[in-house]
């Protein structure tokens, strides 16, 4: 695998009420078993919705905000970026 860069995931937040990213080392999901449910349906959405314009542009970012009709403003969101 010589010249082949390996990928690694990365995960990023935001304090509350800041626009600063920072990178984080660890990452707490803290939900119901329904909630989980949902966080799992929207990464399978995202992943079909991610490959059909995979050769079309260097990266995608999708919202849970957008995708889930029982987001509120209080709650946190939560947003994947592919990058091809």
């Amino acid at each position: 695998m010589a010249g082949k860069e390996i990928k690694k995931m990365k995960f990023f937040g935001y304090e509350k009420d800041s626009e600063k990213l920072m990178k984080l080392s660890e990452a707490t999901f803290d939900g119901t078993l329904e909630e989980l449910e949902d966080l799992i349906d929207f990464l399978k959405t995202v992943q079909e919705e991610h490959s059909k314009v995979a050769k079309k542009t260097d990266m995608c970012h999708s919202h849970f905000r957008d995708w889930s009709n029982k987001w509120n403003k209080e709650d946190s969101d939560f947003i994947v970026v592919t990058r091809f």
